[in-house]
């Protein structure tokens, strides 16, 4: 240091002895530092009863309540809190979850579906039935022979044409002749008994096409039952399922006469997966072919039913329509008992969701509710004793308010889904009112 005096010197020395002992200081002083403990923020607790029904749970909530935790946290609260602070703090800790159960009911369709099989395939609500039915004629010689009213061929031809007119809208016909080629006579039997023609395949009616149908044939030749009744069969199998009527009509006047055996071909049909409802129709038919005619009709699990004249077969055909109106107000009756039923679970649903008693871990949001005030109560208490209220009356009477608010909520909520149930139910009810008054008008 050449040159400096010696108070130079000195100021040097200070000046440089301060500068080390203020770094070294600061450094000693920065590592003893504390990194400084950050305040939970406390979220504004919901007030409205559907914001509460969305709140996040809190950390005491549910299965996670402890007592002696919860009061170890109380008593980490700033003294002298504000209504609204402790108000805050407290749901944050002890707010319950009421989003499952809430959820689930908001999701609750309140329509009313009846899921009954109907008589016919046109109807959209409820469910979707298809029918349909198909005729056996026979067109044997002796359809040739004249009773009460006129010739039996006529009469048939005549009775089968207004039914097959009136079948409910959306059902399907089919028309099948047997026996209507060749003649009575011998020479002719081998080509009788193999003319068995559907004349009309299965569709829905179309009048002018079936009259067209029903004059392509006269009454002729032999009686190949058992045949007619094995196509039929044949005609209907593509059409098995839960969701399919079948119905056999067979209109005879006699016996089978070429060899076959209706009776088994019968049983073939009635224990096919089509299940089919067999109608027999002897038509003016002697005591052997009576006795014939019902062995089959019983071999399919069907009926049988003698007929001696026009308007008698006119009078079963009829009957056959009355039968068909019973069945759609039996379909009403019970798809407005199946509704009511409907009704009554999903009202069920609603009160189980909303006031449900405590079972094991399930409970309705009301008894959800009423815990949560017990905690938040015993809370209050709490910090009362622990002199960290501004204002315990008005925090119990916010608390009160929540609670009075809520269960109100949860009141107003069931009585609009008991409403709308309501009008799901009527609305079903007229439904079904109107689909069996449409079908029934096409019997008047």
């Amino acid at each position: 240091m050449k040159g400096l005096s010696l108070q130079g010197w000195f100021a040097v020395v200070l000046t440089t002895a301060l500068i080390v002992s203020g770094c070294s200081t600061g450094e000693k002083e920065g590592s003893q530092e504390k990194p400084e403990k950050k305040e939970e923020t406390i979220p504004k607790a919901a007030h409205e009863p559907k914001e509460i029904m969305k709140q996040k749970p809190g950390r005491f909530s549910g299965d996670n309540y402890d007592r002696k935790k919860v009061e170890q946290a109380l008593d980490q609260f700033p003294d002298h809190l504000s209504t609204e602070e402790a108000y805050d703090r407290l749901v944050y800790l002890l707010g319950e979850n009421y989003r499952p159960q809430y959820e689930e009911l908001m999701s609750l369709d309140p329509t009313i579906q009846v899921n009954e099989k109907t008589p016919d395939n046109k109807i959209n609500v409820p469910s979707i039935e298809q029918m349909n039915v198909e005729i056996l004629l026979d067109a044997s010689g002796s359809m040739a022979g004249r009773v009460d009213g006129g010739v039996k061929m006529d009469l048939a031809k005549q009775a089968i044409r207004e039914f097959a007119s009136d079948v409910p809208e959306g059902a399907q016909v089919s028309l099948r002749v047997y026996g209507h080629k060749g003649s009575n006579q011998k020479k002719d039997k081998a080509v009788s008994c193999q003319s068995n023609e559907l004349v009309y395949p299965l569709k829905s009616y179309d009048s002018s096409q079936f009259e067209q149908s029903l004059n392509r044939f006269k009454p002729t030749g032999w009686t190949p039952l058992a045949s007619a009744i094995q196509a039929a069969r044949e005609d209907l199998k593509e059409w098995a399922g839960e969701k399919t009527r079948n119905i056999v009509y067979v209109v005879s006047d006699g016996v089978e006469t070429c060899g076959g055996d209706p009776v088994k071909e019968a049983k073939k049909l009635g224990e096919s997966g089509i299940e089919p409802m067999v109608k027999i129709i002897g038509f003016d038919v002697d005591d052997a072919g009576q006795q014939q005619l019902k062995k089959v009709a019983k071999a399919a699990d069907g009926s049988y039913q003698t007929v001696t004249s026009g308007d008698d077969l006119k009078k079963y055909l009829e009957g056959e329509k009355e039968r068909i109106r019973r069945e759609w107000r039996g379909w009403s009756n019970h798809s407005k008992l199946k509704a009511q039923e409907k009704w009554g679970e999903k009202m069920s649903e609603v009160e189980d969701l909303l006031f449900k008693k405590p079972d094991g871990k399930e409970m309705g949001l009301a008894y959800i509710l009423e815990q949560e005030v017990d905690h938040l109560n015993d809370a209050v208490e709490y910090l009362e004793k622990k002199d960290k209220l501004k204002d315990e009356d008005s925090l119990s009477e916010k608390i009160r308010r929540r609670e009075l608010d809520t269960d109100g909520f949860f009141i107003s909520v069931r009585a609009s889904f008991r409403e709308k149930l309501r009008d799901g139910k009527m609305r079903r009810w007229g439904d079904i009112e109107e689909k069996e008054e449409e079908m029934n008008s096409q019997y008047e």
